[in-house]
């Protein structure tokens, strides 16, 4: 009897342990949402890596960038001085995101 409680004990905190490592993984992922490839209508795509690195792409070239979030403000530093470091208000949904600066309103959608 006593062998029968102490398995079924072991087996409920593992159950626990899988469904703490489930919702850390999910609240991870859902701060990561920008990570990833996302390209626009006109062709831009931007990649946002894991290491706050990114690339630019165009048609005609690519920038490489470094990026920031801070609440839902993504700021975007490029390395090369012929494209401009920007400040976007985004918000992603899903694989939908929407970067909005002075410079407009850029809807990209997650490759």
């Amino acid at each position: 009897m006593k062998r029968k409680i102490k398995k079924r004990n072991v087996l409920l905190i593992l159950a626990i342990i899988i469904v703490i490592v489930f919702f850390i993984f999910k609240i991870n992922s859902s701060k990561n949402i920008i990570i990833g490839t996302w390209k626009s209508d006109g062709g831009t795509i931007y990649e946002f890596k894991k290491n706050n690195h990114g690339v630019m792409k165009t048609f005609l070239s690519q920038y490489k960038f470094k990026y920031k979030i801070k609440d839902n403000i993504l700021s975007i530093d490029f390395e090369d001085e012929k494209a401009i470091d920007t400040d976007y208000e985004y918000s992603c949904e899903k694989k939908k995101c929407i970067f909005k600066s002075d410079r407009g309103t850029f809807t990209f959608t997650k490759k």
